[in-house]
């Protein structure tokens, strides 16, 4: 029998990329072989930041990558537009490339195909070949227990079709777990066609054995309790070895940061998924300002590697 090969596909955000980095290093470390899947854009464009694959190869990870179907200049901070391209191009190179990667080593074969939320359709490829899938779940186990409970809130009534809540409750997803208001469900501002795009993954995902939760019993042992597909493998832990960032790191603030008074800094970060149009922008930075404190704001910048607004 060969070594446990694993074929490992994130969607091509940093809060997937490097969750998915962190467990394969662990794989790794474990005597496994692990294949990484990045699209094209992203690995280049992590790589010019120099915090890509091409600096990682010390890890024992071997990495790949397929077209995500969209042109070098499209806007990747349009997720709809990314997620619908993905789907409509990257399922039929799939089955090619694990062909490939099979002849380079045939007695390590790969076994196991693991994702990241929207990447189910991976594992739909993988059940046709024979090949065992599981998801690796990236945010909290409460929120995958929210996503799995979907076609229960519809049937109960406390949300529609499209994932809006009929009225303003409090909900329990089960009779342990704390009170949740259905004005904080996760796909809230989503919108229809991302939580049509959830349910439908929640439906193809089944298709994976295990779903991998990055949480612990003893954070939250009833939101894990829900489904015995949840597996708790966190905390995963960043490192220098696992680390990518799709834009160059600016430490031209440590200095600045080094005079401030300890605990006084104000940190502003909406991650990779975020988009903040012009008059929200313009907003949260006057409030920043009307709070009379420092603050640092992390400003992701578009695909020109141009700040995404000015500061007013």
């Amino acid at each position: 029998m060969g070594i446990p090969h694993f074929l490992v596909i994130p969607y091509p955000v940093l809060g997937h990329v490097n969750p998915l980095m962190q467990f394969s290093e662990a794989l790794a470390k474990h005597g496994c072989k692990i294949t990484f899947l990045n699209t094209e854009f992203s690995r280049k464009r992590a790589n010019t930041a120099g915090a890509g694959p091409d600096n990682l190869r010390g890890s024992g990870i071997k990495f790949v990558t397929l077209p995500d179907g969209l042109d070098p200049e499209d806007d990747r901070s349009d997720h709809i537009k990314v997620l619908l391209s993905i789907k409509s191009n990257m399922p039929a190179m799939l089955p090619k490339l694990i062909e490939d990667i099979n002849a380079l080593d045939v007695d390590n074969n790969i076994t196991c195909i693991v994702v990241t939320m929207n990447m189910g359709w991976a594992l739909e490829v993988g059940h046709k070949l024979g090949i065992k899938g599981a998801l690796l779940w990236t945010a909290s186990a409460t929120s995958l227990a929210t996503c799995y409970c979907i076609p229960r809130l519809i049937d109960d009534g406390i949300i529609d079709s499209d994932g809006v809540p009929t009225k303003k409750q409090e909900i329990q997803l089960s009779p342990n777990m704390p009170m949740m208001d259905t004005a904080d469900l996760p796909w809230g501002g989503l919108g229809k066609i991302l939580f049509a795009n959830i349910v439908q993954e929640m439906k193809t995902l089944k298709l994976g054995e295990w779903w991998l939760c990055n949480s612990v019993c003893d954070l939250e042992p009833e939101a894990l309790a829900i489904s015995p597909r949840f597996l708790p493998i966190g905390p995963l832990m960043e490192s220098d070895t696992n680390k990518n960032s799709f834009w160059e790191e600016d430490t031209t603030c440590l200095a600045w940061l080094d005079q401030q008074p300890p605990q006084s800094v104000v940190y502003v970060s909406f991650g990779s998924l975020a988009k903040v149009e012009p008059n929200q922008f313009k907003e949260l930075a006057l409030g920043l300002d009307l709070l009379n404190r420092p603050f640092l704001w992390v400003v992701r910048p578009g695909n020109d590697n141009k700040g995404q607004q000015c500061i007013p």
